[in-house]
Order: structure tokens, then sequence, then C-alpha cells
């Protein structure tokens, strides 16, 4: 499989880019045909699940606190604020 990456957008979607097989709780498999990248609902209001339609950005959708990286953790450090960017 080619390399995947999975971007946080900041109280926002998960960004997918890469080839992935997206399939549902039926297994039944999404047609990502010509989609080399594509984002993900988090905020849970999107019209067209499970995929974001902006939506959160109506709603003023604030996303739980960040992972924490063991390392960090283990150290009782916070994580580094993540860079805010446009989608």
């Amino acid at each position: 499989m080619a390399d995947v990456k999975i971007t946080v957008k900041p109280n926002g979607p998960y960004r997918v880019e890469g080839v992935v097989k997206l399939v549902d709780a039926e297994g039944r498999e999404w047609d990502l045909t010509g989609k080399p990248a594509f984002s993900l609902c988090r905020c849970g209001a999107s019209t067209t699940k499970p995929f974001c339609d902006g939506t959160h950005s109506k709603l003023g959708f604030q996303a739980a606190e960040s992972a924490v990286r063991k390392e960090e953790a283990a150290k009782g450090q916070a994580p580094p604020p993540n860079p805010v960017t446009k989608m």
C-alpha cells in the first residue's frame, strides 16, 4: 500500500491523503476513485458523512484535547500547540 497521511485539522476534519480503502460498518466499500485526498467529519454534523461538508465551522465545533505522546505524559508535559492551517 502507498504511503498514507492523516492530518488532524484544528477544530476541523481529519484530512486523509493517499490510497486507502474506506469501509462502512456493514462492510461496504466507499468508491474513492479519483480522490487522492478527502476529509472525514469529526464534528458529527456533516450531511455527507463520513465526509466533511464544512458544517463544523458554522457550529463553532471545538475538538477534544490534543493527544499527548507517551513520553510527554511521563514527563508531565503538554504537547506543543498545533499550527493553524487552512483546509
